[in-house]
């Protein structure tokens, strides 16, 4: 009784020190901006998203597996960026069978820093024009008439995430749970075995027969 009270005190313990660390010591910040790939014309009139044709999907594509490169994530550290960074481009469907029709991308950053949230989303995006103007350049574009990116509305953040603190902290409190169920169950399995076993006393002491009378004859 005293080993499993012990244990069940010893879980609650270290479930609210982490749920103490997670809301207060660990907040994540996010920073997020969605972009839309276009062609400004001396004659373009109307909203962004009125004028887009393949190849503005197809520079969204082709900028997704750019940030997609193991190489291009190892550039954007050295130049500072070290936040979570997710590039995805709009689809309908699943992720497994996307359909790519317009040429959005959403461009976030996650981190514990709010200062390294917001600087890597901006990094990514210095590499991203980069990127645009040499994949134009490399196939011959004049400088003219090019693809550029536009941002839909303004960067958004660096914004603290309570939904995934309100995650982290359910799950925290779904392993205590499961830490206590398992704690009772181990300790009640011993003493129920504690309790079927002969006492060491019982097991050590042995049973002192009385000797037989010894017969003799007197002379």
């Amino acid at each position: 009784m005293v080993v499993r009270c012990s244990c069940l005190a010893l879980v609650f313990l270290l479930a609210a020190f982490a749920v103490w660390w997670v809301r207060y010591k660990s907040p994540l910040y996010q920073s997020v901006v969605t972009v839309a790939f276009i062609t400004k014309t001396n004659h373009f009139q109307g909203e962004v998203y009125d004028h887009f044709t393949d190849n503005h999907i197809f520079m969204a594509l082709a900028t997704a597996r750019y940030f997609d490169n193991p190489s291009t994530r190892e550039r954007l550290r050295e130049m500072g960026g070290t936040a979570d960074f997710s590039y995805k481009v709009a689809h309908w469907g699943n992720e497994e069978l996307p359909v790519y029709g317009q040429p959005y991308a959403t461009l976030q950053s996650l981190s514990a820093d709010p200062k390294d949230s917001i600087d890597t989303l901006n990094l990514a995006l210095k590499l991203l024009t980069q990127k645009v103007d040499k994949l134009q350049t490399s196939s011959g574009a004049n400088g003219r008439v090019m693809i550029k990116w536009e941002t839909i509305g303004s960067i958004f953040g660096p914004q603290r995430q309570p939904l995934q603190k309100s995650r982290a902290t359910v799950g925290i409190g779904l392993i205590a749970v499961l830490a206590s169920v398992a704690v009772m169950s181990a300790t009640r399995d011993r003493s129920r075995r504690d309790a079927g076993r002969p006492s060491d006393h019982l097991m050590m002491t042995t049973v002192r027969r009385p000797r037989p009378p010894h017969l003799g004859t007197n002379t």
